[in-house]
């Protein structure tokens, strides 16, 4: 190098003006190196003022997953819980509508049978007490009697001693002597032969 670019004067009287732009870039360059340094040495120290925060917010952060990863194991337990109660209570409903359609059909069942015995003791009791199960006039005497008591009266008109109207004139009673007879007309009909004499 030579005598003129060490100097920032070649004599008394001039500056050196390479000198000072020699100068100039020399300490750019050392401002761009305490910068590079300095802006190393904040961001270090703002590294170690995060490092506690970082591990605060990594704790956090890994607590939080756990918690997630303990939820979700909660909640697929509660869920498979509630799906193993519902398929109970189905099976359980299920096995109700069973008894109950059971029951049902039995009971209709039984009624179907009842039914039909009731019926065949209706229809027994019917034929067995038709006669006297239903009330007739008789239009004789007057009084309501069974059915069969009524076939028994108009049978008895189908007896050997009754007498006809023809028989009662030629025999000729008195109004007083058929009064003494002391019989009813149901006594004249079946018997007035005997009586009507």
């Amino acid at each position: 190098m030579s005598f003129l670019w060490k100097y920032p004067h070649t004599s008394y009287e001039e500056i050196n003006l390479d000198y000072i732009l020699k100068r100039i870039k020399e300490i750019e360059v050392q401002i761009e190196t305490i910068k590079e340094e300095i802006e190393g040495e904040i961001f270090e120290w703002v590294q170690e003022q995060l490092r506690p925060f970082e591990e605060e917010l990594q704790n956090l952060i890994n607590e939080v997953t756990s918690l997630e990863s303990t939820v979700t194991t909660t909640l697929q337990a509660y869920d498979a819980r509630i799906t193993l109660i519902q398929q109970g209570l189905d099976a359980q409903i299920a096995a109700i509508e069973r008894e109950l359609q059971d029951a049902v059909a039995a009971l209709n069942l039984l009624t179907d049978t009842k039914i039909e015995q009731n019926n065949i003791w209706l229809l027994n009791q019917i034929s067995e007490n038709v006669g006297t199960l239903f009330q007739v006039l008789n239009p004789f005497t007057g009084t309501m009697m069974s059915i069969q008591e009524m076939i028994d009266y108009l049978s008895a008109f189908h007896i050997v001693d009754g007498i006809d109207y023809d028989t009662m004139n030629t025999r000729a009673l008195t109004y007083s002597a058929f009064n003494a007879l002391s019989i009813s007309y149901t006594d004249l009909t079946l018997h007035g032969n005997t009586y009507y004499q």
